[in-house]
């Protein structure tokens, strides 16, 4: 690349200006307030404290890692930090200390829990044995144990843990496992990582097995030490014995928590901004999420002390901090107080915010709410998360501004790495807690911040060397920004929150007809009748979600300027629908050079139009149905049947949930979420009637 020399007379003689780039969501003295305050280093060393902690849920360890969280809470000057002991319906599984050796031909030893607390699984039962061991390969199918005998020895398996205990444990008698699986998609991506396993608590409607029968235990190795215990007894002249020796137990009346704190808003109280994190995972687990709870802990920190010492005002709104077990201390909070989601206004979690993204090319990943529940936190969080972005990203023309170099606005940590900003807003994604807050019966409008891919979740790999102070501190800036400008939102900024998120919302329109577009230039010249309806509902699908979006404002807007925004937004919505219909027409028969096909209802489609599916309006027997029909919905994404099910709101009839569905899947992409068909989503409702969610009536 040829270096232009006069850019860097620009750059010499420019003076120096505050033009970095910036959110109109974050006032320059309250980015300078947090980006001062905030640290990683702090949060790092929190990181490394969790980090001690085996905090599987409902354990020893777990309880251990939510008292050090609350006294943290209350060191960090939060308000109300209690801890909340919850019903459940786990178990608690504790180990105490487990060692497994191979005797022969000399003594070597396998796995220690002192050491390495991921060697024994989770819920292995205290176990005292010397046994021979036989190696059955993968251990999942039939096949694998063809000519080999298992009953009353040790299995050495690759497969899946839950797999093997079913088919050598409860099937053929095995005492238990030595386990090479991995948690990667193959050994040889991490040949040296130690999985985190877990053994079923017990037998369950698996055939020839009473119900109740323990799964045994498992003592986990690398896939590397696997490979050497199968050539070991390839090699052997007589079988080889091992011993192991396990204590473990169950608490008599298992219990799950949550850590809650605090900062009090000074006017109003029930449109709270609530920021989570989870507490369970394997010991050590700092990514996945010992990094977003330590970022809790550090973001409560400085808001209470930029608080405190006058830098900041008190927020208006309460700022709720939920450390949690991982998406199930919430249903049960919701469960047991029905009525706290409608005093929430917005959910942020962080769950993996500390990856050091040169390692497997890690992204940081902010959800974007459902097409179900639209509202103004994803213009937000993406205004803020793309300004600390392109702040912390260097860029070749910016030699040219006169701005600070490498990186515009710097948020590093003295331990952390220099290395640039990965971060993007994508559509909705779950496995995480903020998923705990977007279904229709809670309700209340939640994004996660998520890295993704990572090759070191789930093991041993999970350790500090993972974690880089600057992606904590970073996240940690997004994340306040965002909670702030909620928390502190007054009356006369909300006209501009209103046209903002218009604006958003009439690019996103204008992103989904550049779609529709091209779904109708793809298509085959006999799809293309189908494939104009599907244009033609995405247009009207992305309009609808949008007005929601603005509808959401209300309460927050009242009466005056900001309602007359939202009355103009939502009338000019209507315009930009019927301009972009006319644009699509014109664009088909251009294409085409037909006239536009009839896209009246089929038979099936009448009848799916006149049903509507009436959810349960109890939140807590609607949870209780669904969860058992969990898996239905043949071949749609887990996304698309949770919205599905979200949609099915007692107004919309089968066939409005349909379309529903496959705009939000076409905007997003095949490749992202798959295809929608009338028939998958009519399973999905179907199954929920079945299992008691959802009663029909006629249209």
């Amino acid at each position: 690349m040829r270096f232009n020399p006069l850019c860097a007379v620009l750059v010499l003689a420019a003076p120096v200006a505050a033009f970095s780039q910036s959110s109109p969501f974050v006032p320059d003295a309250r980015m300078r307030a947090l980006v001062n305050e905030l640290s990683g280093d702090r949060a790092y060393e929190q990181v490394r404290h969790l980090s001690h902690f085996h905090r599987t849920d409902g354990s020893r360890d777990f309880w251990l890692a939510a008292e050090y969280l609350r006294g943290a809470a209350e060191a960090a000057g939060l308000e109300d930090v209690r801890l909340v002991r919850q019903k459940w319906d786990g178990h608690g599984w504790s180990c105490r200390g487990g060692e497994a050796w191979l005797l022969d031909p000399q003594p070597t030893k396998l796995a220690d829990y002192g050491a390495v607390a991921v060697a024994i699984a989770d819920d292995s039962r205290t176990t005292h044995l010397t046994a021979e061991l036989v190696d059955v390969g993968p251990g999942s199918a039939e096949k694998d144990y063809a000519g080999r005998e298992v009953k009353g020895r040790v299995v050495l398996a690759s497969g899946a843990l839950a797999t093997v205990v079913r088919e050598a444990v409860w099937k053929r008698g095995a005492l238990g496992v030595l386990s090479s699986m991995t948690n990667r998609p193959d050994a040889i991506d991490a040949p040296d990582q130690v999985a985190w396993g877990h053994v079923p608590y017990e037998a369950k409607g698996v055939e020839g097995v009473p119900d109740g029968t323990p799964g045994g235990f498992a003592v986990m190795v690398s896939p590397r030490r696997g490979l050497w215990l199968q050539k070991q007894l390839a090699a052997a002249a007589a079988p080889l014995r091992v011993k192991v020796d396990i204590d473990s137990d169950y608490p008599q009346q298992p219990e799950q928590g949550m850590v809650e704190a605090w900062i009090r808003g000074s006017e109003i109280h029930d449109q709270q901004v609530v920021l989570t994190a989870h507490i369970q995972e394997e010991m050590t687990s700092a990514n996945d999420d010992g990094s977003g709870c330590a970022n809790l802990l550090e973001i409560g920190r400085t808001l209470a002390r930029l608080v405190k010492d006058g830098t900041l005002p008190r927020p208006r709104r309460d700022i709720r901090f939920w450390w949690v077990n991982e998406l199930q201390s919430e249903p049960r909070y919701f469960r047991d107080n029905p009525g706290e989601p409608r005093k929430m206004l917005v959910a942020i979690n962080q769950d993996m915010v500390g990856a050091r993204q040169s390692w497997g090319g890690r992204v940081q990943y902010a959800s974007r709410l459902p097409w179900s529940l639209p509202a103004a936190l994803d213009d937000v969080t993406e205004s803020v998360l793309e300004a600390v972005r392109d702040s912390n990203t260097s860029y070749l023309t910016n030699r040219g501004t006169g701005q600070p170099q490498p990186f515009l606005r710097e948020i590093t940590s003295v331990k952390g790495s220099r290395e640039p900003f990965a971060a993007r807003m994508v559509p909705y994604f779950d496995s995480t807690d903020h998923h705990a807050f977007t279904p229709r019966q809670v309700g209340v409008p939640a994004v996660s911040l998520t890295n993704w891919p990572d090759e070191y979740i789930h093991s041993t790999g999970d350790d500090l060397e993972n974690i880089d102070a600057t992606q904590l501190e970073r996240n940690a800036v997004v994340v306040a920004a965002v909670a702030l400008y909620f928390a502190a939102l007054g009356d006369e900024e909300v006209p501009a929150l209103a046209a903002y998120v218009a604006a958003r919302g009439r690019a996103r329109v204008a992103a989904d007809s550049a779609t529709a577009v091209a779904e109708l230039a793809r298509s085959a010249p006999a799809e293309r009748p189908l494939a104009w309806r599907a244009s033609w509902n995405l247009l009207r699908q992305s309009v609808a979600k949008e007005q929601a979006a603005l509808a959401s404002l209300r309460r927050l807007a009242g009466r005056g300027r900001a309602a007359d925004v939202l009355q103009a937004a939502a009338r000019r919505l209507e315009g930009t629908l019927a301009s972009e219909l006319d644009a699509l027409e014109r664009a088909y028969t251009a294409t085409t050079g037909q006239t536009l096909p009839n896209i009246d209802l089929g038979p099936d489609e009448r009848a799916m139009a006149e049903k509507i599916y009436v959810p349960l309006a109890d939140p807590a027997a609607f949870e209780d149905a669904l969860a058992k029909m969990r898996g239905a919905g043949g071949a749609l994404h887990p996304m698309m049947r949770f919205e599905a099910l979200n949609f099915a709101d007692g107004r919309r009839s089968a066939w409005d949930v349909y379309e529903a569905v496959a705009a939000e899947a076409l905007a997003a992409g095949e490749w992202y979420y798959g295809r929608v068909s009338p028939k998958d989503v009519l399973a999905v409702l179907d199954a929920g009637v079945a299992a008691g969610a959802f009663s029909v009536r006629k249209r």
